[in-house]
């Protein structure tokens, strides 16, 4: 009788290597559920003409002066800061067939052919983060649409044609030039 009673006070609890194994299993379940949240968090987004001010923007601002450079028809991109070079780890998704704009002095279309060279590779895309948080303002023209790219304020915007990208860059620089006048 007395060895029966034993043997049920046994079972009632758990033991400690039984506590262990539980503890263990916890601790395993979370580590992997938070550790592809984190990695979900920090995964860089994709560039594409539509959100490239605002994914560089909340991927480098405050690290100072970047820039953003592409090249083999805009399928590969490079982040330069500084001295340093690395290679972009985030989705690109430019198009094809892509074409930068500026406005010249005098408010006329320019397409940028030339944006310079690396390693014999002409590059297609050359865009910059300053330290105040400005952008290269630009028109980019691909095979998907026309997007107008402001300089500071507002995010990119698909537009119908270039005489509307074109009155967006003048409105966009008359607003940033006028926007002491009211101190």
């Amino acid at each position: 009788m007395r060895s029966k009673n034993m043997l049920v006070k046994r079972h009632s609890a758990f033991s400690l290597l039984e506590l262990i194994v539980v503890v263990l299993i916890v601790s395993l379940i979370g580590f992997l559920v938070f550790s592809s949240a984190i990695k979900q968090q920090t995964k860089t987004e994709v560039l594409d003409p539509s959100t490239l001010p605002t994914t560089f923007r909340k991927t480098f601002q405050g690290q100072g002066d970047i820039e953003l450079f592409c090249i083999n028809k805009c399928t590969e991109c490079y982040v330069a800061q500084g001295k340093q070079i690395t290679a972009y780890d985030g989705g690109i998704q430019f198009g094809k067939n892509i074409e930068i704009h500026q406005l010249d002095k005098d408010n006329h279309l320019v397409h940028m052919d030339e944006l310079g060279r690396i390693k014999d590779e002409k590059i297609c895309l050359r865009y910059h983060l300053y330290p105040n948080g400005s952008t290269t303002q630009m028109i980019i023209s691909n095979d998907q649409g026309i997007y107008f790219l402001p300089s500071y304020f507002g995010e990119a915007q698909k537009v119908e044609d270039m005489e509307e990208a074109k009155a967006l860059w003048i409105k966009d620089t008359y607003d940033l030039r006028d926007s002491g006048s009211f101190y």
